[in-house]
Order: C-alpha cells, then structure tokens, then sequence
C-alpha cells in the first residue's frame, strides 16, 4: 500500500496563512508529489510593483507581463499545470515575508491575495492544485 504524499492532507486550492507550517516541509511535499514548489521573499519596504515584479521572476512569467493585478491573475492562470507535457501535477506557492507597510497597505494585500485566490479556483475547475501559503 503506497502512501499518499503528506501535501494531499492539506486542501487543494486556496490561500491561506503560513501558521506553523514550514517552507522547507512544504517544498518536500510539494516535490513528492510532483507539485512545482516556489518560495518568494519580499523585501520588507517593496511596494505594489516591487511585489508583482519578485512574483513574476519567481514564477518565470512572460516579458508582457503588466505589473498589474489583472496581469497577475492572466499570468497565474496560464501556469503550466498537470495537463501539459513535463508539467507539474500541482502548484505550491509560499510568499515569504509579505511587507505590511505604507508601500503595501492591507486593502492592496487583500486585493493580490484575493487574485491567488481567484486563480486558484481557476486550478480547482482544471482539476489542478494551486495551494499558496502567506507570511
């Protein structure tokens, strides 16, 4: 009987606070499950843009990409996932160090958290888990 990877005990679409789970465990389950597992750390002062510009060189976006949220969103969506040849079955997306300051009030988290959010139930109607984890 082969066990299922620890990553499928955690719901597969959604956004939610990094809580006491670890970056390092979480790349472990995301890789034994064949999942694509990024980490962005932000610097403490970045603003909007600075943020959606780590985003995008993590995640490899294309040149196009606006620095925008609805960039963000048409970026995230078309992530390579489980359907494509070589792709990965899976996302998992830790944004490390999420700045909470002037340059990124709450009402502008909110809005590109809310976007994971949207592109994640975007995974979940493909079939595709797009799990992120804030800190």
């Amino acid at each position: 009987m082969t066990r299922a990877p620890a990553i499928d005990k955690l719901p597969d679409n959604g956004v939610r606070p990094l809580g006491a789970l670890v970056p390092a465990q979480l790349r472990r389950w995301a890789e034994q499950a064949g999942h694509e597992f990024r980490e962005i750390r932000f610097n403490a002062g970045a603003d909007k843009k600075a943020v959606l510009r780590a985003i995008a060189q993590a995640l490899a976006f294309p040149a196009w990409f606006g620095a925008n949220l609805d960039a963000l969103y048409d970026s995230l969506t078309d992530l390579p996932d489980g359907e494509a040849p070589g792709a990965a079955r899976g996302w998992v997306i830790v944004l490390g160090s999420l700045p909470a300051t002037p340059h990124l009030d709450a009402e502008t988290r909110s809005a590109l958290l809310d976007v994971f959010r949207d592109a994640a139930d975007d995974f979940a109607a493909r079939g595709v888990g797009l799990r992120v984890f804030y800190a």
